[in-house]
């Protein structure tokens, strides 16, 4: 799909060897921002975004996954000059049809650095259109540019439309990071959240709390937020008796699937059957799926 998108827009990408050096090439945050950015240029309306949703779908499903929530940027479709309405239903469209069998969902993300008015254009968006696909709502982006209490009426918002939330916080900031979210946010669940693992009052909190962490071992390394999988706090994590779920963050920029990182924590982590199936119990208690599409 990578490859059809890149000979429609002119992209060096056609060459799938090329993605994959500029993949292996991410070291960093901004590396990875980067070449995210890089992959969202690709698009160029309605029916690339549909085609994509097509095979995010088979994808997924060929990996035996059976339910997937999957984030959509729409302030991005914006940023790109492309009609936001018609791109996010062009994904739903996709989804509603169950490409390769797989229920997939949407999240709504906005994009942290882009600010509160950027996040409430995306609500304006969802109100506007509802679509039965769309069952929650999350901030990704750079971590580190707005404090979360600068999202804390979005969050509300969200919340009084009937959405499930999620924040980034805690891969490459602090753990004070998934604290303020915790706080300021109130998310029913965290993506990543790794830094909590140096707070052992904050994974108290987590613990006792139920808060679910969705965690991607792989994207975490090659992104540098750990340095390795030996250096890696899930174990810390599982320890305290945080609920941990795996998730595999960016396929394509990961080169990774769900089935992948269930793998690694086999390989690195040496779990067995009993504590995989326990962490795949917590995906499912954690999802979204409360509306029918």
């Amino acid at each position: 799909m990578l490859e059809r998108l890149a000979r429609r827009s002119g992209s060096p990408f056609a060459d799938f060897a090329v993605f994959e050096e500029a993949r292996k090439g991410v070291r960093d945050s901004a590396g990875f921002l980067s070449l995210f950015a890089s992959v969202c240029r690709l698009f160029r309306g309605p029916e690339d975004y549909a085609e994509a949703a097509e095979a995010v779908g088979e994808s997924l499903a060929a990996d035996g996954v059976g339910y997937a929530e999957i984030y959509v940027s729409p302030e991005i479709f914006s940023r790109m000059k492309l009609p936001a309405e018609e791109c996010l239903a062009a994904i739903a469209g996709a989804f509603a049809r169950r490409p390769g069998g797989c229920d997939c969902r949407i999240l709504l993300d906005v994009v942290r650095q882009w600010g509160p008015e950027s996040a409430q254009r995306v609500l304006d968006l969802h109100e506007k259109t509802d679509h039965p696909a769309v069952v929650g709502f999350g901030m990704g982006g750079d971590e580190n540019s707005l404090p979360a209490s600068d999202f804390a009426a979005v969050y509300a918002r969200a919340r009084s439309l009937g959405l499930k939330t999620s924040v980034h916080a805690g891969e490459w900031s602090g753990a004070s990071s998934v604290e303020d979210a915790l706080v300021h946010l109130r998310p029913d669940r965290i993506d990543h959240g790794i830094a909590a693992a140096r707070d052992h009052e904050l994974l108290r909190r987590l613990a006792e709390e139920g808060t679910t962490l969705c965690v991607a071992p792989s994207s975490n390394v090659a992104t540098g937020a750990v340095a390795s999988f030996a250096a890696h706090p899930l174990p810390r994590l599982l320890d305290a008796g945080v609920r941990v779920a795996l998730s595999a963050d960016d396929p394509l920029l990961f080169s990774t699937t769900t089935s992948a990182e269930y793998a690694v924590l086999r390989r690195h982590f040496r779990l067995g059957d009993g504590d995989l199936e326990r962490l795949s119990g917590n995906s499912w208690s954690a999802a979204f799926r409360d509306r029918d599409p």
